[in-house]
């Protein structure tokens, strides 16, 4: 009995092309699609990470006689002294800018928090990453946490995401407790974006780790930056306990609802 050929099964030159050409396009199709769902997650995990920290504040407040840390002096197990504060609450008596330290803030909120993950928006690409763990060196980038003339300087950037809203009180639930890092007034015309968040020279980028507090003036000049974290837009936790994804515009307006009740608050961006 004679055995048949076996017919041949190898793809044609054309084919071949033929595949290449499909696989291709469908890259092409499929990528900015993944990118973009990418982000998404990116920013409802930082919507997470903020309602969580939303939580935490809301936990130490209510074993504090309704006060949050930020407001609660350091004698009192609180963080006041750590932060600059803006308006008729302005913070005396700490030598220079660099000794202090807001991050204090969560710190203090730590046994709530839980972990130090929740601090880092999974977005940021200006930190190094997220911290293992509730040290001081490790989530503050200090050795120990002393305020004052003699408080030791940052040795490098933090592994915080987010700034402190160190004048938000629970009696204005219009305040801003905490929000994205990448907020700044370089270059800002109207609604157009920042070029440098507060405290950096150029996108990302800080000429030195410090401690930028900075108090609300012209709320028109403060804008997300157009490259760091979620580009152009950002989350902003607020005091009546709820997490706000804003634009540029969006951001003007919670700046506005932020002062109606203390004049000048002090954000706190750490490096």
């Amino acid at each position: 009995m004679k055995h048949q050929p076996k017919p041949n099964t190898a793809f044609t030159l054309t084919e071949l092309l033929v595949v290449i050409a499909v696989v291709a396009l469908l890259g092409s199709t499929l990528l900015p699609a993944i990118a973009v769902s990418k982000t998404k997650v990116e920013k409802i995990n930082c919507i997470n990470n903020l309602k969580q920290i939303g939580f935490a504040y809301r936990a130490w407040e209510a074993a504090n006689n309704g006060l949050y840390p930020q407001t609660v002096a350091v004698g009192l197990g609180g963080a006041r002294d750590y932060c600059t504060h803006g308006g008729n609450n302005a913070t005396t008596g700490i030598a220079a800018v660099i000794t202090y330290n807001p991050g204090m803030v969560y710190m203090v909120m730590s046994n709530y928090l839980v972990t130090p993950k929740l601090l880092f928006c999974p977005a940021d690409t200006i930190h190094v990453g997220a911290s293992t763990n509730f040290s001081y060196p490790d989530t503050l980038s200090v050795v120990t946490p002393a305020h004052g003339a003699n408080a030791p300087a940052l040795s490098t950037y933090t592994k915080v995401s987010y700034f402190v809203g160190a004048d938000a009180t629970e009696a204005d639930p219009q305040s801003v407790l905490a929000g994205d890092c990448n907020i700044g007034n370089s270059g800002t015309t109207g609604n157009s974006p920042s070029t440098a968040r507060f405290g950096a020279t150029v996108s990302s980028v800080l000429s030195a780790p410090e401690i930028t507090p900075v108090a609300f003036s012209t709320a028109a000049a403060w804008a997300w930056t157009a490259y760091d974290l979620h580009q152009k837009t950002g989350n902003l936790l607020i005091a009546d306990g709820s997490v706000q994804s804003t634009t540029i515009t969006g951001l003007h307006t919670f700046i506005q609802n932020a002062t109606n009740s203390i004049v000048g608050p002090c954000w706190n961006f750490l490096p």
